[in-house]
């Protein structure tokens, strides 16, 4: 009983510093700041990016935020159209109740000519 209490708090606190490391990184990398409605970025947007933009505008509208797991980059489908990233994926993270479900999602992002990412349009199903 107690090496799973150990393992469930180790667990516990090895995910909150995780999401800590991955906010940090993100701000110290792309620029992308964890409480802005806008993402500050210097050039122009590759896909990958365009794709983890989009992920930190999934997570602020999900129930439980902490628990998303995103697949891979590559996996997500990118489109660019008329100057705007249209970002098409899924997440998998806890609803009200707990349960794990899978979203899907489609964002669409703009990257203004002074380098700001805004988000357009966000659609999670």
């Amino acid at each position: 009983m107690k090496k799973t209490l150990i393992i469930l708090i180790v667990l516990t606190a090895g995910m909150f510093l995780y999401n800590k490391y991955i906010d940090y990184k993100m701000e110290r990398d792309f620029g992308i700041p964890n409480s802005s409605s806008e993402y500050k970025k210097n050039n122009n947007l590759s896909d990958n990016e365009a794709v983890i933009a989009s992920q930190k505008f999934v997570e602020r509208q999900l129930k439980a935020p902490s628990t998303a797991k995103f697949p891979a980059l590559f996996k997500a489908k990118v489109k660019k159209k008329n100057g705007s990233f249209i970002i098409t994926s899924y997440v998998d993270s806890q609803n009200g109740f707990g349960a794990m479900i899978r979203s899907n999602y489609t964002v669409e992002l703009k990257q203004k000519p002074n380098g700001d990412v805004s988000l357009i349009d966000i659609k999670i199903e």
